[in-house]
């Protein structure tokens, strides 16, 4: 930001971004135009972005510049198992004295469920993970919209459960004429 008012610089041009056509990602601001994989130039949108050297790309570019390289995507011949033991010193070579087990996921936790939550299914509410499927009002357990969620106490709610239970009370908040008292109260001038 400037010392003395004014306007943030974007990250790529260097200009003025103004609020309407601000973006935030990797930790810098860009104009929703300037913030572009830095190899094929195509618009990226902000969460779907690889990072190298301070620099945004596409996860295509990314992979085909800094991705694993050799058949198998990863499983080069420098990985591969022999039957004789190399005592040579590799930065491939497994340094950990624990099992030999490969653990797969290990990725965000939905909020609601506990499980893993991969990129297809995850939504981001309230800045808690779920799956899109788990974005469910506490009280009644309707499936909801990102945009229909409240909170309370850190458990989600619909806007209509929301409203019932932490919401005003009293005349006039919320309940319909129906329940009004008509008795000699209103017929007083």
């Amino acid at each position: 930001m400037p010392r003395f008012g004014g306007a943030p610089k974007c990250h790529s041009c260097e200009k003025s971004v103004y609020m309407a056509e601000e973006l935030k990602a990797l930790g810098k601001i860009w104009h929703k135009v300037c913030f572009k994989c830095n190899h094929c130039n195509k618009v990226l949108t902000p969460g779907r972005e690889t990072e190298h050297d301070d620099k945004p790309y596409c996860k295509t570019c990314y992979g085909k510049h800094y991705g694993p390289k050799g058949v198998g995507g990863g499983a080069t011949a420098g990985c591969l198992a022999t039957t004789t033991e190399d005592n040579a010193v590799s930065k491939f070579k497994n340094t950990h004295e624990g099992t030999n087990k490969v653990v797969i996921g290990g990725g965000d936790k939905c909020y609601t469920c506990g499980k893993t939550v991969y990129a297809a299914e995850k939504l981001i509410v309230l800045n808690k993970i779920f799956h899109k499927p788990c974005v469910k009002c506490k009280a009644c357990n309707k499936t909801m919209a990102p945009g229909d969620v409240l909170e309370h106490e850190n458990e989600i709610y619909c806007k209509n459960c929301h409203a019932r239970n932490f919401g005003p009370k009293g005349v006039g908040f919320g309940i319909s004429a129906a329940t009004l008292s008509t008795g000699e109260y209103a017929t007083q001038n």
